[in-house]
């Protein structure tokens, strides 16, 4: 520690003075980065990661002066934002320092009178970029924060981009001196994340410090009057403040009201990203100083907003994927450094299953998330921002190439072929040979700065089910398709009203299936490697190793157990169909065909071609669920169709689905599985009707 002081001899006391001692991650970040290295530093939540690189990017950035704009923090929300400048603001100030924010809620900066240290999102470093380049020309250092949550999306795209311009900008600015980078992420499975951010992968230094703190849960089924025993099982043990998430806003929303009916002896608040700033941010403020409370939440307060000490997380159905779930009871027990308490609340057999395996998987810290694929839609968004920043001078397609170098560099025929549809489409317009200019169609992005952000402004939407003669309400499904399994029943899909997201069906006397459809790898989020692993535990009473895909045959048909979940099986499905090899969908749980009269039983496995027309066809639909940024329909249909095959990552999960093994079983363990699934469900349904 002592050695420690001596290199920070500056900012050591407003940073760390109050805590006694450093954590390990501070001990192994602060050499690392006063050495000169960039570091991706991985560490769970409130292991003091911020600090860790601030105070030492910091000290680095003073021996060349402090009257500057030296340091850009760049993180993925406008609330994380405005957390770490509340973090930030006193240590920072107390080095005579000034420290400032740039988003949406705070849209102004001054270049006369810049930050030392300047805290934003990666929308609004687009926006400096454009319209403030000069700015950029002292900066010493860059902080990319939580970059797990922005890696291998359209916006993390945008800022390997985002991050090249800004080393040619400065290249042109006559800058020499090298930029230190610092990448956090409290949950990474590849350690090598940081070589699409950071310039030069030879001088980056990976910190990894593993959670060091038990997980201990308990699983609870959403049964009748579970909420009272919940919250009383709360005062029991002591909890004064319990996070609760959610995987909807809705149901967040319905929830705070749930609470409140039943008269909760908890102070209730809720917490999404729809709220407005002021609301949010008095919520957090209530959850910090309030001395009891439940606050229920999306997505955004996985991050590591300061909502106070946390002393329970309580998970409603299992999240999107494993990453999600540390991230989420990361925020719990802050009270209790020895371990981290959880609760999970299920709704089926299924949900049960799932809950166990993502807790095993965060135990052992194996993630099993999606692998890297380049998303398409940030060329289009990166080339109107760059040609807006050139606006006086012009673009080049060789000044796109320059940009872009370390994306898409095994396919530089896209980058061509994005730009000439960009000028047919009259986008671009050329003022002379070689130099092109933003037209007017784009007059309005560029006014309201939405040139600059490739977040999706809608929300994926369910299909609401109704009997087309009676126009009884059925149920939601995600995925339509000509039939289907609903509540154990089978439907013939007869019309559909796209703009009400209606869908209209008679029944059919045929396959049943099993009552709640099935949120699976092309739903919620987990990857398809996780299937094994899966199905091992849901037959672990029955054999003793299930290798690949169990199937039993009745009544001449085969059933094969996937558990794909309802996109992946949707497509698989109608690419089938496109081939003539008829198959029954389950609820995105089996698959049901007839059984070959000659030859082996194998899983069905459709053409890539095939594949690519069903995903043609469904451009739209599928756009919402993957993700596919702001400017995906500013690309070629070709592209997209590639866009969205990439982004499935159907390439892998068809190689995936060819080495997967059958293995037989008898019908009654599956109809053994079907009885839990509905025990649980009836019980639950019941308890959602009483609420």
């Amino acid at each position: 520690m002592t050695n420690i002081k001596e290199l920070l001899h500056r900012t050591y006391f407003p940073f760390f003075s109050r805590f006694g001692n450093l954590t390990e991650v501070q001990k192994q970040a602060i050499p690392a980065i006063m050495s000169g290295k960039d570091v991706l530093v991985v560490s769970p939540a409130a292991s003091g990661k911020t600090e860790a690189v601030v105070a030492p990017m910091i000290e680095r950035a003073l021996e060349h002066g402090s009257n500057r704009f030296a340091i850009i923090y760049i993180s993925p929300t406008r609330a994380l934002v405005n957390d770490l400048y509340r973090r930030l603001v006193d240590p920072v100030t107390y080095l005579e320092l000034k420290i400032d924010r740039k988003t949406g809620d705070y849209p102004t900066i001054n270049e006369k009178d810049l930050p030392f240290i300047l805290i934003t999102t990666p929308e609004s470093f687009d926006s400096m970029l454009c319209r403030h380049p000069k700015i950029f020309a002292n900066l010493s250092g860059v902080i990319l924060d939580e970059l797990h949550l922005l890696n291998n999306t359209p916006r993390g795209d945008q800022l390997r981009i985002l991050l090249t311009r800004l080393e040619r900008l400065r290249k042109s600015m006559g800058k020499t001196e090298q930029l230190s980078y610092c990448a956090l992420s409290a949950t990474v499975d590849d350690l090598t994340m940081s070589n699409l951010y950071f310039p030069n992968p030879e001088n980056i230094q990976v910190i990894c410090v593993k959670l060091s703190r038990e997980i201990d849960y308990e699983l609870v089924l959403g049964q009748n009057d579970y909420i009272p025993r919940l919250i009383n099982h709360f005062i029991q043990k002591d909890f004064r403040k319990i996070l609760w998430f959610f995987n909807a806003r809705s149901l967040a929303e319905g929830f705070l009201q749930t609470l409140k009916q039943k008269k909760c002896p908890y102070p209730v608040w809720v917490h999404h990203s729809s709220l407005a700033r002021k609301e949010r941010e008095q919520i957090e403020h209530l959850m910090t100083r309030e001395p009891r409370g439940i606050l229920c939440a999306t997505s955004t307060l996985e991050l590591g907003i300061d909502i106070g000490d946390v002393d329970c997380v309580v998970q409603y159905r299992p999240p999107f994927n494993i990453s999600s779930l540390l991230q989420r009871i990361g925020r719990g027990n802050r009270r209790n450094q020895n371990y981290l308490y959880a609760v999970g609340i299920y709704l089926s057999f299924i949900d049960k299953i799932l809950f166990e395996l993502f807790f095993e998987c965060a135990k052992a810290g194996t993630l099993y998330e999606h692998s890297y694929s380049a998303s398409l839609s940030t060329l289009p968004q990166q080339i109107f921002s760059y040609a807006f920043q050139r606006r006086r001078i012009g673009l080049t397609l060789d000044a796109i190439d320059n940009i872009t170098e370390n994306y898409l560099s095994e396919s530089p025929q896209l980058k061509k072929q994005v730009f000439n549809y960009l000028v047919g489409q009259d986008y671009l317009q050329p003022a002379k040979s070689g130099i092109y200019f933003l037209t007017d169609k784009l007059e309005k992005k560029v006014e309201y700065g939405k040139i600059h952000s490739n977040i999706q402004e809608k929300s994926f939407g369910s299909y609401s089910v109704y009997n087309a003669e009676s126009g009884t309400f059925l149920g939601q499904v995600f995925y339509l398709s000509e039939r289907f399994i609903l509540g154990g029943k089978s439907y013939e899909l007869m019309r559909v009203e796209e703009k009400e997201k209606r869908a209209f069906v008679r029944y059919l006397k045929e396959t049943t299936g099993t009552t709640r459809v099935f949120e699976g790898t092309g739903t919620i989020g987990y990857h398809y490697k996780l299937i094994p692993l899966f199905l091992k535990k849901l037959f672990a009473k029955y054999v003793d190793s299930i290798d690949g895909f169990p199937y039993f045959i009745e009544n001449k048909q085969v059933h094969i157990i996937h558990l794909l979940g309802g996109l992946y099986t949707y497509i698989i499905k109608q690419a089938l169909n496109k081939e003539d090899a008829k198959v029954t969908d389950v609820s995105g749980l089996m698959f049901i065909f007839a059984q070959p009269k000659t030859g082996p039983i194998t899983f069905p496995i459709p053409s890539e071609s095939a594949i690519r027309e069903v995903i043609g066809e469904n451009l739209l639909k599928f756009d919402d669920n993957l993700g596919s940024g702001a400017f995906f329909r500013f690309l070629p249909k070709e592209l997209q169709i590639e866009d969205h095959y990439r982004a499935l990552d159907m390439n892998g999960l068809l190689q995936f689905l060819r080495i997967q093994k059958l293995t037989q079983i008898k019908s009654e363990m599956w109809l053994d599985f079907e009885n839990s699934q509905k025990d649980t469900e009836k019980t639950t349904e019941k308890t959602e009707d009483k609420e």
